[in-house]
């Protein structure tokens, strides 16, 4: 007789056996149960945070970009600019640790600096426009205007200061030389140190010599406070010529030790100027350019080298020189020519050819009559002729008043009537 639970026809084995194996599979499903992961409270935290943050009922969508609250829509998107009083513009100038900061920030950076400066800019057109100067005072009798002055180059303008408004004036009307002046910021302008000499009455040129046929890179080099009346081949002349000094002896007194010994690796030699005397002039060239430069042109004078000056507000892929003359006055080799912040001088032991991988043109008289270099003696024409219609129309103008007072004298003379 078997068991209720046995299977008739099983041996007792078998049936032990078949207990056994139930026994060990509910055990199995009960370990593997127990191994599961449970819930992360970071992936509750997560899905939650997705969510909309003013109704709480669907996935957000938006992200608010004044203090970053999700949004589902548009309704929510309102009513929590509402409750919060929330502007929904981020804040540019707040402060974001370095790792946040993304690209996205950085093109935002970039977009707010853009603003500034053209709000900058506008500004500035507005107080030009205006007469506005710098004491805040409006009217023609400003002491302090806000002189603009366009570079065709880029387009852009640039805001001259009362010096450089000076010597641009100056340098047009009695150099007839236009001066074109950059940002502020950048190096070119920085390294200008041009000055308008009223003792004299001529420029003092900041000159940039470059000289690209020396190896294995082109010598460049900038001097300050050359005057226009000077020659180019009498410094690049005595620049050659130069030799150093010995040290100073051991019987020399402390002081001119010292002296020396601020001044010991200054080039300074002799340029003679157009009163028949000699000035001195330090040489910002370093001793080691000058000995490359007597090894390349040692045997050669300046005369018999090749002085060029780039021509402005030409097509990169039409570079343009003027050939100067470098044993006359600078000031006659700079007229009706256009330079930027100071003029820049490339010496050539022969004529180029290629500029940059494109064909040089080259000018042998600097006549002004092309492009931008023609503007100065334009402008010299225009105000001269400005002048003589002024002068014709005031003559008109006083003519029959003169007319008239002889007519009424005429009337009232009794010897006449």
């Amino acid at each position: 007789m078997s068991s209720a639970g046995s299977i008739p026809g099983a041996s007792p084995t078998d049936s032990a056996t078949e207990t056994v194996a139930d026994s060990a599979a509910t055990s199995s499903i009960t370990t593997a149960a127990s191994t599961l992961p449970e819930p992360d409270s970071a992936d509750t935290a997560a899905a939650a945070v997705s969510n909309c943050q003013v109704c709480g009922l669907h996935a957000s969508k938006y992200k608010c970009p004044g203090c970053m609250t999700r949004t589902c829509s548009l309704g929510c998107s309102k009513k929590h600019k509402a409750q919060t009083k929330c502007s929904g513009t981020r804040d540019r100038t707040k402060f974001i640790k370095r790792s946040e900061y993304d690209d996205n920030t950085l093109m935002s950076d970039y977009g707010f600096l853009q603003d500034m400066a053209r709000d900058r800019a506008n500004m500035l057109r507005e107080a030009n426009s205006r007469s506005i100067g710098m004491s805040g005072k409006s009217g023609i009798n400003n002491r302090n205007p806000l002189p603009a002055q366009s570079n065709f180059n880029s387009g852009s303008t640039v805001v001259l200061n009362r010096s450089q408004k000076n010597i641009a004036s100056r340098a047009k009307a009695q150099r007839q030389v236009q001066i074109r002046y950059m940002s502020p910021g950048i190096q070119r302008s920085k390294l200008n140190k041009t000055i308008w000499a009223s003792t004299w009455s001529r420029l003092v040129w900041t000159l940039e010599i470059v000289v690209p046929e020396l190896e294995p890179q082109p010598a460049k080099w900038v001097e300050t406070g050359f005057h226009d009346v000077c020659k180019v081949a009498d410094l690049w002349n005595r620049l050659l010529a130069f030799s150093p000094t010995s040290s100073a002896s051991a019987d020399a007194g402390a002081d001119e030790k010292r002296k020396r010994a601020r001044t010991e690796g200054v080039i300074k030699i002799q340029l003679p100027s157009d009163d028949s005397q000699e000035h001195q002039f330090r040489s910002a060239i370093s001793h080691e350019m000058l000995q490359q430069l007597k090894q390349r042109f040692g045997s050669k004078s300046a005369n018999e080298l090749i002085w060029l000056v780039r021509v402005q507000d030409m097509p990169a892929n039409r570079p343009t020189f003027c050939k100067i003359d470098a044993g006359q006055p600078l000031y006659t080799q700079l007229r009706y020519q256009t330079v930027l912040e100071f003029p820049t001088v490339y010496v050539y032991s022969q004529m180029p050819s290629t500029w940059n991988g494109h064909e040089i043109s080259i000018r042998e008289a600097c006549t002004g009559d092309e492009n931008g270099d023609s503007e100065t003696k334009e402008a010299a024409e225009a105000v001269e002729a400005a002048e003589q219609t002024t002068a014709i129309s005031t003559e008109e103008t006083l003519k029959p008043d003169v007319e008239h007072c002889e007519s009424d004298q005429m009337t009232k003379d009794p010897l006449i009537n």
